[in-house]
């Protein structure tokens, strides 16, 4: 009865539902049939000139075209300032180092590491006597980098670590800062190597008397001073110490450098050569690892062949970069980094698991909404015992006087008859819902058809028909005479007792 109930209104719901299945399908298609197939271009900056994490952007950058991807390349002061300007939208893409965190970086992806860049201690050969390195430094010029850049930040919380305080202005220090950038150094070595005499040895004076240079080896701005100035580089014996002492703010409000971040390194002994080899011997260091990192909103197209261009092909071969999975970095991975490392997943098991799981979320969805379908259904077309119950009080409150039946006809034989009418179909309706499992329970049937007849034998019928009913009802047979004809059944109505008839 439920299902009858509502199969007008589904009937007339499906070619609905069918057109606006064609409608979103045909949408679909003719969008993508429609949509714009080009790459967008990206803005890439790797910080300032004359460094090899600049050469290595050019690079990329000329790798990126053979997979048609267009990346401009811009200068920047270095890391901070580079992830100032991916945080507002101004660029795309940059080459920054690990460990170097801006707030409210929450829109930073990464996509790649690349090889690490390394903190060269450069010295003037007369500071180089064996002494630490925080007693060299006192009371001596240290170039820190340009602001906004890696080298800055490192500096600065490497002279911290060392209890070496910056003279700020009017205030003094332990150490007097100066801030050099590596174009300004590359152009005052070279102004030195081209002069001589006394004009040579004051351009030598004007040199800070240590830098502290990040670069990727081999730098290109290492060997250009210590072959225009005698320069050496330094150990740096309190590196594991520095590294070892991360427990700095996790959400910093300011740019900070974290620690956990930084590597260990070596420079190896004859790494550098001018007119001879240098340093004498293995140099511990600091190193941090070069990242690509992207803006979260960047085209997902555009990043995709700038993968292909990192991790297949020449690049690969030569500048050797790792995923962003192999090494704990400050960012998530880019949404489409993580849908090109996938790929290397084999195809079939990945594609049947996607398959398998979609078709698991279909069924389950679906036999969720048909169990539910199905159960309220059901519950509409079953029959309860009390449905019963209520249906033969129903009928005995009128046979008492207790209520009135408004469609009972006035006259006593009548309303004998209509309510024994009513009885014989409830019980009718008994039957049909044992054979069709709408009921079930041997003593709940029981009490109903107890109840039917106890009902039954309570109506207020006369004489012959009470006894013909009574006899029915504990099954015996009852002989009629030529006047009385058994009782009508399933809504025929019973007959008149003629007056002949008497009492048996």
């Amino acid at each position: 009865m439920g299902i009858q109930k509502f199969r007008p209104r589904l009937e007339r719901a499906i070619p609905w539902l069918g057109g606006l299945g064609l409608v979103i399908a045909g949408s679909v298609l003719a969008g993508k049939f429609f949509e714009d197939r080009s790459t967008p271009g990206l803005r890439l900056s790797a910080g300032p000139k004359f460094t090899r994490r600049h050469d290595v952007a050019a690079y990329l950058c000329q790798q990126a075209a053979r997979h048609e991807v267009a990346v401009e390349q811009v200068d920047s002061a270095g890391s901070e300032e580079c992830l100032q300007w991916i945080r507002t939208g101004q660029l795309d893409v940059a080459l920054v180092s690990n460990g170097v965190v801006v707030p409210d970086d929450d829109d930073i992806r990464v996509l790649a590491a690349l090889p690490s860049e390394l903190v060269h201690v450069l010295t003037r050969r007369e500071l180089a006597d064996g002494r630490p390195l925080g007693q060299t430094l006192r009371g001596k010029r240290v170039n820190i980098g340009v602001r906004g850049s890696s080298e800055w930040l490192l500096a600065r919380d490497f002279l911290a670590f060392a209890r070496l305080k910056l003279a700020d202005g009017d205030v003094a220090g332990d150490v007097t800062p100066t801030e050099w950038s590596k174009e300004q150094l590359v152009e005052q070595a070279r102004a030195i190597l081209a002069a001589a005499g006394p004009q040579k040895q004051a351009l030598i004076d004007e040199l800070p008397d240590c830098l502290l240079v990040l670069a990727s080896m081999p730098s290109t701005v290492v060997p250009l001073l210590a072959e225009a100035a005698d320069y050496q580089i330094a150990t740096m014996p309190m590196a594991p110490a520095y590294l070892l002492d991360n427990l700095q703010a996790s959400e910093p409000t300011t740019t900070t450098v974290e620690r956990e971040f930084l590597e260990r390194a070596i420079i190896p002994a004859n790494s550098y050569f001018t007119t001879r080899p240098f340093p004498a011997n293995d140099c511990q260091t600091v190193g941090t690892r070069l990242l690509l990192v992207a803006h979260k909103d960047a085209s997902e197209r555009a990043v995709r062949g700038l993968m292909e261009a990192i991790f297949e092909g020449e690049f690969s071969r030569r500048i050797l970069p790792k995923t962003p999975r192999e090494l704990p970095t400050p960012y998530a991975l880019h949404a489409a980094a993580v849908d090109y490392l996938d790929r290397d997943k084999p195809l079939a098991v990945q594609e049947t698991m996607e398959w398998i799981n979609g078709c698991l979320s279909v069924f389950g969805a679906f036999s969720a909404g048909a169990l539910s379908l199905y159960g309220l259904l059901w519950r509409q077309k079953v029959r309860r015992p009390a449905d019963y119950y209520a249906e033969i009080r129903k009928v005995e409150l009128p046979a008492a006087g207790a209520d009135a039946d408004p469609e009972a006809p006035l006259e006593r034989k009548d309303f004998a008859r209509h309510l024994d009418d009513r009885l014989l179909q409830l019980r009718q309706e008994l039957i049909a819902d044992i054979c069709e499992g709408r009921i079930k329970g041997e003593q709940v049937i029981a009490n109903i058809l107890a109840l039917l007849k106890d009902a039954r034998r309570n109506l207020p019928h006369d004489g012959a028909v009470a006894e013909q009913l009574h006899a029915l009802d504990d099954g015996r047979v009852v002989r009629f005479d030529a006047n009385h004809s058994p009782p009508a059944r399933s809504g025929a109505s019973l007959p008149r007792p003629s007056a002949a008839s008497g009492q048996r």
